[in-house]
């Protein structure tokens, strides 16, 4: 009796335990059905073939970027076009995983719950999608970055629509080249490096590092140093680009005075560094649209004093993604609070509504304006308004990123915003062996620039 009862409740258990997973795994079929089908795994069902009868995607000007026509898919008739916005759009495969036609892929196809992918292609109906992307932009942007590789992106820090976005290496979707898997020339062409490229962010990060100095120190606009082009801090030297003489925060920063802000970052500590720069999105990936950042990196536990306060110059280990640096520079914008950036603005048979979100706040209001000032202050005195558009009043700030390898050209960044109500824009450009972020970012992030001014943001 008792070995009857045993094995009763033994047969219940299992039953149970069956029901249990059956339950389960209907739950899961029911909400995640469509990633299963659509993932990259599933490539022999979903690789080209599902796009040819899929919905179109426009620019935020209507721009036809993408469609499908007699079982094919097809892209902009400007070769230039297609180029510049492949890492947005993607392409007919599913490489490159932040792309629209990869993130979006069911909604373009007419992915339907009960058919899945067993629906004839020719009953399905794809949602056509919406970008805010400028196609206009998009040009100027791969045509001033030429043969570099790097990365452009600028979006709206009032509303967070990402106007364009640019990575080279980039190649014609329409006429893929044989030799893209072993060409060096397309090394990373599958990769956004706006979102995906990690780099060190050189004079860039002293933003950072400021930004420290004016949220735990009362004093720190009163500092001064006197520069000589060299300081020992630790066992080794921190080194500038030549005698500055007397500065203080602003001119340090207006300047790109190494020595003054190694001695900064020395003087606020470790916990105070790491926490700012966690604040302004460091150790932590951005994430919008289904698209998703790698982590911008800020770890110095480990840095002995020397290597501390190149970190707050932005070497040592820093790393930093374009798209972070773009929000560092709209929080300044934005009285310390970044705006949130987004490109899908609109899906057709849908009740997809963008809403407006807001990221962590970066820095106090007042830290936010003291910044504004300083970059304003820093292109006025040292780049010139020149070097920008005539009609825009911008604020930036340049980095030059050293590489550890003898003999390598170092890459060049700028970042920045745009003041003016009609073009209220937060930038940041990246140019991969470029050398001086003043030389060559400048006139990259110029040429957008110049662009962006002929148009309204509002």
């Amino acid at each position: 009796m008792k070995k009857i009862r045993t094995r009763s409740a033994m047969v219940l258990l299992l039953t149970l335990a069956f029901f249990a997973g059956l339950f389960y795994h209907t739950v899961n079929l029911v909400f995640h059905a469509k990633e299963w089908t659509l993932m990259p795994i599933n490539q022999h069902l979903t690789a080209a073939g599902d796009l040819e009868y899929g919905g179109s995607i426009y620019d935020k000007n209507g721009v036809t970027l993408a469609y499908s026509s007699d079982g094919m898919r097809y892209y902009n008739d400007d070769e230039q076009i297609r180029k510049a916005c492949l890492h947005v759009v993607g392409d007919n495969s599913t490489n490159m995983i932040n792309s629209i036609q990869n993130l979006y892929r069911s909604e373009l196809t007419g992915y339907d719950f009960v058919f899945a992918l067993g629906m004839p292609k020719t009953l399905r109906k794809g949602k056509d999608i919406t970008l805010t992307i400028d196609t206009d932009l998009q040009k100027a942007a791969l045509e001033a970055l030429g043969s570099y590789k790097g990365a452009v992106v600028f979006y709206n820090y009032q509303t967070g629509a990402v106007v364009c976005m640019v990575s080279t290496p980039t190649y014609d979707p329409l006429n893929v080249p044989e030799d893209l898997e072993t060409n060096d020339d397309y090394e990373g062409a599958y990769l956004n490096r706006v979102l995906s490229g990690a780099y060190s962010p050189g004079s860039t990060f002293k933003l950072v590092t400021a930004a420290a100095g004016l949220e735990n120190m009362t004093d720190v606009e009163a500092r001064n140093y006197h520069c000589t082009a060299k300081d020992k801090i630790g066992d080794k030297d921190i080194t500038c680009e030549f005698a500055m003489g007397d500065v203080n925060l602003k001119t340090a920063l207006t300047y790109s005075c190494n020595c003054y802000f190694g001695h900064l970052a020395i003087d606020l500590g470790k916990k105070k560094m790491t926490e700012q720069a966690e604040k302004m999105g460091f150790n932590n990936s951005i994430r919008f649209d289904g698209m998703e950042t790698v982590k911008s990196v800020y770890h110095v536990s480990d840095a002995n004093e020397n290597q501390f306060a190149w970190s707050g110059v932005g070497q040592y280990t820093t790393l930093e993604t374009p798209m972070n640096m773009a929000m560092i520079s709209a929080a300044i914008a934005n009285e310390g609070v970044p705006v949130m950036p987004y490109v899908v603005e609109n899906i057709s048979d849908s009740d997809f509504q963008h809403k407006r979100s807001y990221g962590k706040r970066m820095m106090s209001e007042e830290t936010a304006e003291k910044l504004c000032d300083m970059m304003d202050y820093t292109v006025e005195n040292n780049y010139g308004k020149w070097a920008f558009s005539d009609t825009l009043d911008v604020c930036a700030k340049t980095g030059t990123a050293e590489i550890d390898d003898y003999g390598i050209e170092a890459h060049a960044w700028i970042t920045g915003f745009c003041k003016d109500e009609s073009c209220p824009l937060a930038f940041s450009v990246i140019v991969e062996h470029g050398g001086s972020g003043f030389s060559t970012a400048i006139p990259v992030a110029s040429k957008v620039l110049g662009v962006a001014a002929q148009k309204n943001y509002q």
